[in-house]
This record gives structure tokens, sequence and C-alpha cells, in this order.
């Protein structure tokens, strides 16, 4: 007999039996004292929570009731190892590649939008610019409104792609360690840039008013 644990991983609700409970500690500890040197280590743990959660609803479709070592084995399989995080050009785990990876799904790129991001993630989606994506709806409008229908339609239907797990399975880029904390440090990027020039710009306004 196994005692059995309640664990909340990213906003969920998991019992998990001892052993497994063991593994899971440990993996996630590891990874912090991995990233305890990253700016963005409490945004990278957030998401690889989630991710974590996400792959533990899967298995408990199964009708499963708690969840075990092989589970969590299979996880950290497909996430990777702490030591994973930062190698450049990385593919995904060997678990991943075994199975044969994962699908792109389709979301609206809420970073990427004229409107509602459909075309970008439309273009993702089938891999190709969304500016030709857009071309091809500019030009259906002209010829017949239904494309116009068919554009809220989508915005209504497709979901943005709001987490950074979202995001790389719109690109369809394995989710692992590395590429989620590639994806949480451009994040910063962008919003220290954007920080840097609502500084810069305000700085320039002041000065006209001088």
């Amino acid at each position: 007999m196994k005692k059995t644990y309640t664990v909340n991983i990213g906003g969920l609700v998991f019992s998990i039996d001892e052993d497994a409970f063991m593994k899971l500690n440990g993996y996630l500890d590891e990874l912090k004292v991995h990233l305890k040197n990253n700016p963005g280590r409490s945004e990278i743990m957030e998401d690889i929570e989630r991710r974590i959660a996400e792959l533990f609803k899967e298995k408990l479709k199964d009708r499963k009731e708690v969840i075990g070592l092989d589970d969590v084995e299979k996880v950290v399989g497909i996430l990777g190892k702490p030591g994973d995080i930062g190698e450049e050009g990385e593919e995904g785990s060997q678990y991943e590649k075994i199975k044969g990876g994962r699908p792109k799904r389709l979301y609206r790129d809420i970073d990427d939008k004229m409107i509602g991001g459909v075309c970008s993630g439309l273009g993702y989606y089938i891999n190709i610019d969304p500016t030709w994506v857009r071309i091809v709806f500019a030009v259906a409008i002209l010829l017949s409104g239904i494309s116009v229908v068919a554009y809220l339609i989508l915005w209504i239907v497709v979901p943005p792609a709001n987490t950074i797990t979202e995001k790389l399975e719109m690109r369809g880029d394995p989710v692992n360690l590395s590429n989620i904390e590639n994806a949480v440090k451009n994040e910063m990027d962008k919003m220290k840039s954007k920080f840097e020039d609502f500084v810069d710009k305000t700085k320039d306004h002041f000065k006209r008013k001088t």
C-alpha cells in the first residue's frame, strides 16, 4: 500500500502516489536550482508547471485516478532534463521524437495582429507568411462579403495563444524546458524593449516642451 498525496500543479489538483510525488518534487527542486540565476525564473517555473498539469490531465483521460511514477517519468521524458535549458537548436526530447512530436494547433496570434490575430494564426498553421493570408482575405472581401463572415467566425471560434505553451503549440515547437525558457526570455526582451521605447518617447516629448 502506498501513500497518496494531493498536489496543486499549474492551478489543477491531482492525486499522486508517494513514489511519483518524490520523483516530481525532486525534478522541480532541480529545476529551481538550475534556474536560480535566471531573471525569468518565476515565469519559467509557472509555464513548466502548467505544462506538467496539462500532461497529467491527459494521463487521467484513461480513467486513471492517481498519477503514478511511470506517468511522471514520461512527463520528464517529454519536457527534458534541467541541463537541457538554454541549449540552442533544441529539437525536442527523445520521447517526443519517438512519439512523432506534437502537431500544430490553430490559435489566434495576438502578438502579431491587425484585427484579431486570425491571419497570423492561420499563417503559422499552414506554414506561410501571414501577409499572404491577409491578402487572400482582403481580395475575398473585395470580391465577396462572405470572407468577413468567415473571419468573424474564426475570431470567435479559434482561441487566442495566451500562454507560452499555446504559443509553442501554434508554431509547432516542442513544449520542453529549453523552448519554454527561450520563449519566456523572448517575452521579457520584448517587454524590456517596449518599456525602453516608451521611456525614450517620453523623454523626447518633455524635451520638446522645454
